[in-house]
Protein backbone atom coordinates (compact mmCIF):
# COMPACT_ATOMS: atom_id res chain seq x y z
CA UNK A 1 0.00 0.00 0.00
CA UNK A 2 1.21 3.50 -0.76
CA UNK A 3 3.38 5.03 2.33
CA UNK A 4 0.62 5.93 4.88
CA UNK A 5 -2.56 4.95 3.03
CA UNK A 6 -5.10 3.33 4.85
CA UNK A 7 -8.39 2.22 2.89
CA UNK A 8 -11.47 1.38 4.89
CA UNK A 9 -12.56 -2.57 4.48
CA UNK A 10 -15.42 -1.06 2.45
CA UNK A 11 -13.28 0.43 -0.12
CA UNK A 12 -10.71 -2.17 0.26
CA UNK A 13 -13.67 -4.89 -0.74
CA UNK A 14 -14.74 -2.59 -3.79
CA UNK A 15 -11.05 -2.31 -4.86
CA UNK A 16 -10.81 -6.20 -4.80
CA UNK A 17 -13.67 -6.78 -7.02
CA UNK A 18 -11.96 -4.20 -9.37
CA UNK A 19 -8.82 -5.90 -9.28
CA UNK A 20 -10.32 -9.05 -10.42
CA UNK A 21 -12.51 -7.22 -12.77
CA UNK A 22 -8.92 -6.23 -14.53
CA UNK A 23 -7.60 -9.44 -14.39
CA UNK A 24 -10.23 -11.14 -15.89
CA UNK A 25 -10.60 -9.07 -18.68
CA UNK A 26 -6.62 -8.89 -19.06
CA UNK A 27 -7.31 -12.55 -19.52
CA UNK A 28 -10.36 -12.58 -22.33
CA UNK A 29 -8.25 -9.42 -24.44
CA UNK A 30 -5.28 -12.07 -24.67
CA UNK A 31 -7.22 -14.57 -25.57
CA UNK A 32 -9.28 -12.63 -28.29
CA UNK A 33 -6.04 -11.13 -29.79
CA UNK A 34 -4.88 -14.63 -30.47
CA UNK A 35 -8.01 -15.26 -32.34
CA UNK A 36 -7.89 -12.12 -34.52
CA UNK A 37 -6.49 -11.99 -38.20
CA UNK A 38 -5.64 -8.61 -37.90
CA UNK A 39 -2.30 -7.61 -37.02
CA UNK A 40 -3.56 -3.85 -36.19
CA UNK A 41 -6.55 -5.42 -34.15
CA UNK A 42 -4.50 -7.97 -32.48
CA UNK A 43 -2.05 -4.60 -31.13
CA UNK A 44 -4.82 -3.13 -30.35
CA UNK A 45 -6.18 -5.93 -27.99
CA UNK A 46 -2.62 -7.01 -26.73
CA UNK A 47 -2.29 -3.56 -25.71
CA UNK A 48 -5.81 -3.39 -23.75
CA UNK A 49 -4.16 -6.91 -22.00
CA UNK A 50 -1.36 -5.30 -20.76
CA UNK A 51 -3.54 -2.61 -19.47
CA UNK A 52 -5.63 -4.40 -17.50
CA UNK A 53 -2.82 -6.05 -15.98
CA UNK A 54 -0.92 -3.43 -15.15
CA UNK A 55 -4.50 -2.07 -13.73
CA UNK A 56 -4.92 -5.12 -11.34
CA UNK A 57 -1.10 -4.17 -10.18
CA UNK A 58 -2.25 -0.77 -9.36
CA UNK A 59 -5.17 -1.80 -7.68
CA UNK A 60 -3.09 -4.95 -5.70
CA UNK A 61 -0.55 -2.13 -4.21
CA UNK A 62 -4.12 -0.80 -2.27
CA UNK A 63 -5.31 -4.78 -1.40
CA UNK A 64 -1.63 -6.06 -0.65
CA UNK A 65 -3.71 -9.30 -1.79
CA UNK A 66 -3.54 -11.38 -4.63
CA UNK A 67 -7.12 -12.00 -6.68
CA UNK A 68 -7.59 -15.18 -9.06
CA UNK A 69 -9.61 -14.23 -12.61
CA UNK A 70 -13.18 -15.16 -13.30
CA UNK A 71 -12.70 -17.64 -15.26
CA UNK A 72 -16.21 -18.04 -16.11
CA UNK A 73 -16.55 -14.61 -17.63
CA UNK A 74 -13.16 -15.78 -19.34
CA UNK A 75 -14.74 -18.76 -21.36
CA UNK A 76 -18.32 -16.95 -21.56
CA UNK A 77 -17.45 -13.79 -23.76
CA UNK A 78 -14.71 -14.91 -25.13
CA UNK A 79 -17.38 -17.98 -26.89
CA UNK A 80 -20.09 -15.24 -26.95
CA UNK A 81 -17.50 -13.48 -29.14
CA UNK A 82 -16.42 -16.46 -31.08
CA UNK A 83 -20.18 -17.50 -31.59
CA UNK A 84 -22.08 -13.95 -31.91
CA UNK A 85 -19.32 -12.04 -33.27
CA UNK A 86 -16.80 -9.97 -32.11
CA UNK A 87 -18.82 -6.95 -32.07
CA UNK A 88 -21.52 -8.17 -30.15
CA UNK A 89 -19.22 -9.83 -27.27
CA UNK A 90 -16.99 -6.24 -26.83
CA UNK A 91 -20.32 -4.15 -26.63
CA UNK A 92 -21.66 -6.77 -23.68
CA UNK A 93 -18.09 -6.21 -21.80
CA UNK A 94 -18.28 -2.67 -22.79
CA UNK A 95 -21.53 -2.34 -20.87
CA UNK A 96 -20.48 -4.39 -17.73
CA UNK A 97 -17.45 -1.90 -17.73
CA UNK A 98 -19.52 1.43 -17.82
CA UNK A 99 -20.96 0.86 -14.37
CA UNK A 100 -17.62 0.37 -12.96
CA UNK A 101 -16.05 3.52 -14.43
CA UNK A 102 -19.00 5.53 -12.77
CA UNK A 103 -17.92 4.37 -9.08
CA UNK A 104 -14.13 4.70 -10.24
CA UNK A 105 -15.27 8.37 -10.46
CA UNK A 106 -16.23 8.21 -7.03
CA UNK A 107 -12.95 6.55 -5.61
CA UNK A 108 -10.65 9.85 -7.44
CA UNK A 109 -11.84 11.57 -4.07
CA UNK A 110 -9.77 8.66 -2.08
CA UNK A 111 -7.36 6.84 -4.84
CA UNK A 112 -5.29 9.38 -7.09
CA UNK A 113 -4.89 6.69 -9.25
CA UNK A 114 -8.48 5.96 -10.06
CA UNK A 115 -8.77 9.00 -12.36
CA UNK A 116 -5.42 7.20 -14.44
CA UNK A 117 -7.06 4.42 -14.74
CA UNK A 118 -10.48 5.80 -15.85
CA UNK A 119 -8.45 7.48 -18.77
CA UNK A 120 -7.01 4.72 -20.02
CA UNK A 121 -10.59 2.62 -19.34
CA UNK A 122 -12.12 5.58 -21.93
CA UNK A 123 -8.79 4.98 -24.36
CA UNK A 124 -9.76 1.65 -24.17
CA UNK A 125 -13.34 2.01 -25.01
CA UNK A 126 -12.36 4.13 -28.26
CA UNK A 127 -9.90 1.66 -29.64
CA UNK A 128 -12.45 -0.82 -29.65
CA UNK A 129 -14.79 1.24 -31.31
CA UNK A 130 -12.47 2.08 -34.10
CA UNK A 131 -11.81 -1.49 -34.61
CA UNK A 132 -15.76 -1.97 -34.28
CA UNK A 133 -16.58 0.25 -36.52
CA UNK A 134 -13.62 -0.53 -39.22
CA UNK A 135 -15.53 -4.71 -38.58
CA UNK A 136 -18.55 -3.14 -39.47
CA UNK A 137 -17.44 -1.14 -42.67
CA UNK A 138 -15.91 -4.44 -43.82
CA UNK A 139 -18.96 -6.52 -43.50
CA UNK A 140 -21.05 -2.97 -45.14
CA UNK A 141 -18.53 -3.32 -48.28
CA UNK A 142 -18.85 -7.24 -48.44
CA UNK A 143 -22.19 -6.77 -48.81
CA UNK A 144 -22.58 -4.22 -51.33
CA UNK A 145 -20.03 -5.85 -53.16
CA UNK A 146 -22.34 -9.19 -52.99
CA UNK A 147 -25.38 -6.65 -54.31
CA UNK A 148 -23.19 -5.55 -57.34
CA UNK A 149 -21.84 -8.94 -58.49
CA UNK A 150 -23.82 -10.29 -60.99
CA UNK A 151 -24.84 -14.16 -59.75
CA UNK A 152 -23.35 -15.74 -62.77
CA UNK A 153 -19.91 -14.48 -62.67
Amino acid sequence: MPDGMIVSNEIRQRLLAYQKSEITEHYIYSRLAKSIKSPENRRVLEKIASDELRHCEQWRTYTQQEVAPNRWHIAKYFWISRIFGFTFGVKLMETAEDKIQGDYRQLQKVIPEAQAIMQDEEQHEKALLGMLDEERLRYTGSMVLGLTTPSWS
